[in-house]
C-alpha cells in the first residue's frame, strides 16, 4: 500500500460529439454560408432581407455570415455604394467590424500591440458610414445599430456615444438579446465599466424579460464576467474553489435559479436559446447544481459555444462540458421534465 503515493489523475470523462460553430437552428442561413462560400453573395442577400421583421433571426445570421466576409468585405462596400441596398450595407458594415475583431484577436487590451490596435482603428473605421447607412434605410431595424455597439466598443467610443446608440436599439427592439450582450460587455470593468453597473444591469434585464424569453441568460454571462476578473487576481489552483464558492453562493445561485424558472417556465422558441442554454448549463455546474445542469446541458443539444465555457478552461473548453455531462447527466434519463419548474423572483407571479 502506498502511504504517500502520487494521487491518481482523475479519470478523463467520455466525450460527446459536440457540434460546434453551429450554435444554432436555421437551414436557410446553412443553405446561404454554403453559397456565400462558393463566392455567391445573393442568398446572404436574401436570407436578410427575408426577415427583416424578425430582429433576432436577422442579427444571427448577420453575425454567422460576416465571419465569411472577411477579406472581401471592401468589394461589398462598392456593391452596397452602387446599389444603395441596406442588405449589402449591414453585409459591408458588419464585415468591417469582423474584419477588426480578427485583427485585434481574444486576448487582453494588454497584449495587443500599438501597431495592431492602429490597423483595428483603421479597419472599424470603415463600418460606421456603411452602418449608419442600413440603419437610415430601415427606420425599425435594430440589427445595424447592435453592429455599432461592437465597433464603438473596438473604437473605444465614449460612453455617452454608446449610450446614444444603446437608447435607440432599445427604441426599435427593447428585448435584443445581442444588444443586451453587448451592453453586458460595455459596462463590465473590463471595457471601462463598474462590476456594480454591470451586475445591476444584468439583473434587471433577467427580472423583467418577458416570461419565456431566453434573454434572462443575461444574468449567468454577467457572474461569468466576475468570476473571470476574480480569477485573474489568483493562483490557478484555486480556481477549481472559486467556481463552487462564487456560483454557489447563495444571493447568486438563487438569481440564476429566478433567471433560468423565468425563461424556463414558459420557454418560446428563439435563435440564440442554445447559446443561453450553454450559459446556464456552465453556471448550474459551477454551482453543483445538478438538475438545473441537466436541464440546461439538455437544451444546449450539445450544440457547443466556447463562451463562456473558455472563461472555465481557456486550453480545453470543451473538457469542462465533458465533465459536467458525466457529473451531472442521469444515467436513466428518459425525455420528461427532471424537476418542477416553479416562478420566477421573488414578489413577482408573472
Amino acid at each position: 500500500m502506498k502511504l504517500f503515493g502520487r494521487r491518481a489523475a482523475k479519470p478523463e470523462p467520455d466525450r460527446r460529439t459536440l457540434i460546434t460553430g453551429h450554435c444554432y437552428d436555421d437551414l436557410a442561413l446553412d443553405a446561404a454560408l454554403a453559397s456565400l462560400r462558393d463566392g455567391d453573395l445573393r442568398a446572404a442577400q436574401t436570407v436578410l432581407a427575408e426577415c427583416r421583421d424578425d430582429p433576432e433571426v436577422r442579427d444571427l445570421r448577420l453575425s454567422n455570415l460576416s465571419e465569411d466576409l472577411v477579406g472581401h468585405v471592401d468589394e461589398i462596400a462598392e456593391l452596397a455604394a452602387r446599389h444603395d441596398d441596406p442588405e449589402l450595407w449591414l453585409l459591408a458594415g458588419e464585415g468591417f467590424v469582423a474584419e477588426a475583431g480578427a485583427i485585434r484577436g481574444a486576448g487582453w487590451a494588454s497584449s495587443v500591440g500599438e501597431d495592431r490596435f492602429k490597423m483595428v482603428h483603421r479597419t472599424c473605421a470603415k463600418a460606421i458610414g456603411p452602418l449608419h447607412r442600413a440603419a437610415e434605410l430601415l427606420p425599425s431595424d435594430p440589427t445595424p445599430l447592435v453592429a455599432l455597439m461592437s465597433a464603438g466598443m473596438l473604437l473605444n467610443a465614449s460612453r455617452e456615444q454608446q449610450d446614444q446608440v444603446w437608447e435607440e436599439v432599445l427604441r426599435r427592439c427593447p428585448t435584443h438579446y445581442s444588444a443586451h450582450s453587448s451592453r453586458l460587455q460595455i459596462l463590465a470593468p473590463k471595457w471601462g465599466g463598474t462590476e456594480e453597473e454591470m451586475m445591476t444591469f444584468a439583473i434587471e434585464t433577467a427580472r423583467t424579460a418577458p416570461v419565456g424569453d431566453a434573454l434572462t441568460a443575461i444574468f449567468p454571462a454577467a457572474c461569468f464576467e466576475v468570476y473571470l476578473m476574480a480569477k485573474s487576481r489568483v493562483d490557478s489552483s484555486q480556481w477549481r474553489e472559486l467556481e463552487r464558492t462564487y456560483f454557489s453562493n447563495e444571493r447568486i445561485l438563487t438569481l440564476l435559479l429566478a433567471a433560468s424558472d423565468r425563461w424556463m417556465s414558459a420557454e418560446r422558441p428563439h435563435p440564440r436559446a442554445m447559446h443561453a442554454h450553454n450559459h446556464f448549463a456552465a453556471a448550474f455546474g459551477c454551482a453543483g447544481h445538478s438538475e438545473r445542469t441537466f436541464l440546461h446541458l439538455f437544451g444546449t443539444r450539445d450544440r457547443f459555444c466556447t463562451y463562456p465555457w473558455t472563461y472555465l478552461n481557456g486550453k480545453d473548453p470543451q473538457l469542462v462540458y465533458h465533465e459536467m455531462v458525466s457529473e451531472h447527466w442521469p444515467a436513466d434519463f428518459h425525455p420528461r421534465s427532471p424537476m418542477d419548474l416553479s416562478p420566477v423572483f421573488p414578489g413577482q407571479e408573472s
